[in-house]
């Protein structure tokens, strides 16, 4: 038979592979799985053992003698190996002029598939790369490079089994010459490892680098390196350095050095095997709860610990970050008691042919709420009974389920508008405690899945954190509480009525409520901020150190009790230890939008605004009344020159849920004066002037831009009268850069420079207002300013480093 060509050879391929028929007088074909470059791939059914196989034909237009050669190395190199871990190949063979092999059926999706319907969960991730590792260390015991790992290139089992794929461009390692040259550039550039794009000599080590890239991208949602094309993302890989792995808080604390050592650009200095690569994965795998789930809710195998058949909580990263009560990094949080909580399938209203979007979201909430720390959540599996219009009785549900509470929900359809209604029901008495409704548009129904599963997961988290320590207070206590948190909303810590009274009420009503220790911890944190404009203020600094050691003795396991052992040691400095702590806080509940927030502003001062951009956004996502983020994107892009992307943050604050308009009048004010915009700078600060509480302490202070009059003697006696009122070191330093600017404008330079130089002693970190502030221009060229400079940048590096 001559080999048809072209048009002639879909048609010929069409006609051999018809569903229904059988192939090769043996295989019976069942489904076509896929097409690529060099052929197609089929679900077949093998008369001979009466058995479901994978039937790969190679197409007719692209055998060529190269093609017929690479298709023959691949089985070859494929029967070397033999683990559960890499795909099975069974046969090679010819019929009718059409080359095709036969390899192991795996009913699954491919992980590329898998991932862009939802996202799993991280210790998912951190399983499927162990797995992938353990696959890789038998491909490469064999003699096997692959070439070519990637996302597409792994099947996942739904029972959750992981099964590298396509050998197509796999090359055999001699004994003796344990390296290859890739002779020519193969492989997909997204996923090459440095050497494999430069065409220079390439060993076991790049699948290494390629399964360090997937693991990142798995687990922060991108690739390490950006670019317009794969190619000029693969050519970064060759002249950019990694991003900090140590500072992203979607990637577990345990996991980071090993990422580093795969993802480095020499050879060397990667992992020495693959054995090696799932070792320490495995390792960092432990660190989860036992009860860890999948994505679609179905039991996560691991090789060292078996899993329920329920799904059940994750944990956003390893545990082990310890420390000492006594304000030093947050100590590994302790075993919380079990919460247990099952999500409902959503009931659907709307187009038959849409119904999947009830599935989506409802899987993703599962998702999310099962990186929750202590939270056991029942996977999809064991609710799916429970779908349809049927009697949802939540006690009835609850004493089946084994479960505190469920949450219930109903997705409606129409046109391309979507309504999710989402409500939280205690088991014990059947009623509900929280509800709520989001709108929005089907047209990136994957995005819509991701954001409202997260900021239904946010929302319902403190009312599952009552659910779990109700048994540590009574009813009346547990109304304190929810009172002294709507106190703290309104941002009123102080006085006999304010937030710090409050909680205090609670304790003394259920000294052992966790929720309310962490409450006051962090209440007394923001109290000791704001400025003293009182006689007889409390010893703030000593209450606050206080409260937060004793929530962190109290209750570790709370997401807040972290976040103001954070606050706290940027209070005072110690930023590596505010970084631990909210990366703590962040594995305990990675939807907590004020750690979020936190961090953010954190890292866009320490020298990492992309990254702390990404995570105030992120944290107005998951809570939009927290407008707060706002004025620091507005100097974010401010610092930048851009000046419209700053008045546009600046108009979504003051058209937002605000508490006050301070924080947005203030940066007015300081953007205004450092690009000499007269007129916008006089009516900020009228705007200012009309403020009260904190604005009457700096409203003359800051009116020193527009005086005429200004001298550094009544500068620096403005700045001791606000000395007297702000007795906080990171407000102080907030007030300092004030004053350095103030002074920097009018050309005072010793006195700006005196200023800067006593906020980098202190606790100043922002380093990236050093390096941009307008204002500063001439100040760092003066030779004092490079002290200055190193003093902040070390400081900011100590976040870095965390």
């Amino acid at each position: 038979m001559n080999d048809p060509t072209g048009a002639d050879a879909t048609i010929a391929m069409r006609n051999a592979v018809a569903i229904g028929d059988t192939f090769a007088d043996r295989y019976v074909v069942e489904k076509l799985l896929g097409r690529g470059g060099m052929g197609a791939v089929y679900r077949v059914r093998d008369r001979a053992v009466d058995e479901v196989v994978a039937l790969k034909l190679l197409d007719l237009a692209a055998a060529t003698p190269d093609a017929v050669e690479r298709f023959r190395r691949e089985v070859r190199l494929a029967r070397r190996i033999t683990h559960r871990n890499a795909a099975r190949t069974y046969d090679l063979g010819e019929w009718q002029g059409f080359r095709y092999l036969t390899m192991e059926y795996v009913d699954g999706e491919s992980l590329r598939e898998l991932v862009a319907r939802i996202r799993p969960s991280t210790a998912r991730v951190i399983d499927f790369a162990a797995q992938i590792a353990k696959g890789l260390a038998a491909v490469h015991e064999a003699g096997v490079v692959h070439r070519d790992l990637k996302p597409a290139n792994v099947l996942v089992e739904r029972g959750g089994r992981v099964v590298i794929t396509d050998f197509g461009i796999a090359r055999g390692v001699q004994a003796s010459d344990a390296t290859l040259h890739t002779g020519g550039l193969l492989g997909t550039p997204a996923y090459m490892s440095p050497e494999q794009i430069s065409g220079e000599t390439a060993d076991l080590r790049s699948d290494l680098y390629s399964l360090g890239l997937m693991l990142f991208e798995l687990l922060t949602g991108k690739l390490p390196f950006s670019g317009d094309t794969p190619m000029a993302m693969a050519m970064a890989r060759l002249h950019r350095p990694l991003p900090d792995m140590r500072s992203d808080s979607a990637i577990p604390a345990g996991v980071a050095p090993l990422l580093e050592r795969m993802l480095a650009r020499e050879v060397g200095e990667r992992p020495a095997s693959a054995s090696e690569v799932g070792e320490l994965l495995e390792l960092a795998l432990r660190e989860f709860d036992d009860h860890d789930t999948g994505t679609l809710g179905m039991p996560l195998p691991t090789a060292h610990t078996p899993t329920p058949a329920s799904g059940a909580a994750t944990s956003r990263g390893p545990a082990g970050l310890t420390g000492s009560a006594t304000l030093g990094p947050s100590p590994t949080a302790m075993p919380p008691r079990s919460r247990a909580l099952a999500v409902l399938p959503f009931r659907y209203r709307g187009p038959e042919s849409e119904r999947y979007v009830a599935e989506t979201i409802s899987d993703e909430l599962i998702d999310v709420l099962s990186t929750m720390k202590g939270l056991r959540v029942s996977g999809s599996g064991a609710t799916a009974r429970f779908g349809g219009d049927g009697d949802r009785d939540p006690r009835t549900i609850g004493k089946e389920l084994d479960v505190d509470a469920i949450v219930d929900g109903t997705v409606q359809l129409a046109g391309t508008k979507i309504r999710i209604a989402a409500r939280l029901l205690e088991v014990e008495s059947g009623f509900q405690l929280w509800s709520e409704r989001y709108d929005g548009s089907l047209e990136d129904v994957f995005e819509l899945q991701d954001k409202m599963g997260k900021r239904i997961a946010e929302a319902l988290r403190l009312k599952l954190e009552v659910i779990a320590h109700r048994g540590d207070a009574s009813a009346e206590a547990i109304e304190v509480y929810m009172k002294a948190r709507a106190i703290g909303r309104a941002w009123e810590h102080k006085g006999p009525n304010g937030s710090v009274a409050t909680y205090r009420a609670c304790l003394a009503l259920a000294p052992e409520f966790k929720p309310a220790l962490a409450g006051l911890a962090m209440a007394t944190m923001r109290a000791w901020f704001a400025p003293t404009v009182e006689p007889d203020e409390p010893d703030w600094p000593t209450l606050a150190r206080v409260a937060v050691e004793h929530a962190l003795a109290g209750a570790p396991e709370l997401a807040e009790t972290h976040l103001a052992a954070a606050t706290l040691a940027v209070h005072t400095g110690r930023y590596r230890d505010a970084a631990t702590s909210l990366r703590t806080s962040l594995r305990l509940a990675p939807t907590y939008a004020a750690a979020h927030e936190y961090l953010g502003r954190l890292q866009i001062e320490a020298g990492r605004p992309e990254d702390g951009a990404s995570h105030l956004e992120l944290a107005l996502e998951l809570d939009p009344t927290l407008v707060a983020v706002l004025p620091d994107l507005a100097r974010y892009r401010a610092l930048r020159g851009d000046l419209d992307g700053c008045a546009r943050e600046l108009q979504r604050f003051f058209s937002g849920p605000r508490r006050s308009d301070l924080p947005g009048v203030i940066l007015e004010v300081r953007v205004a004066a450092w690009f000499d915009q007269r007129d916008q700078l006089v009516q900020s600060l009228a705007r200012l002037h009309e403020i009260t509480s904190l604005g009457m302490v700096l409203s003359g202070f800051m009116n020193s831009w527009v005086d005429p009059e200004l001298t550094p003697e009544k500068l620096s006696g403005m700045l001791n009268r606000v000395r007297a009122v702000v007795r906080n070191p990171r407000f102080l330093s907030l007030v300092l850069q004030l004053s350095t600017e103030i002074a920097s404008h009018f050309g005072y330079e010793d006195l700006a420079l005196s200023c800067a130089t006593e906020a980098a002693e202190s606790v100043l970190v922002d380093f990236d207002w050093i390096e941009r502030c307008p204002p500063l221009a001439r100040l760092r060229t003066r030779p004092e300013w490079a002290n200055i400079r190193q003093l902040v940048r070390t400081r900011a590096e100590a976040v870095w480093l965390a």
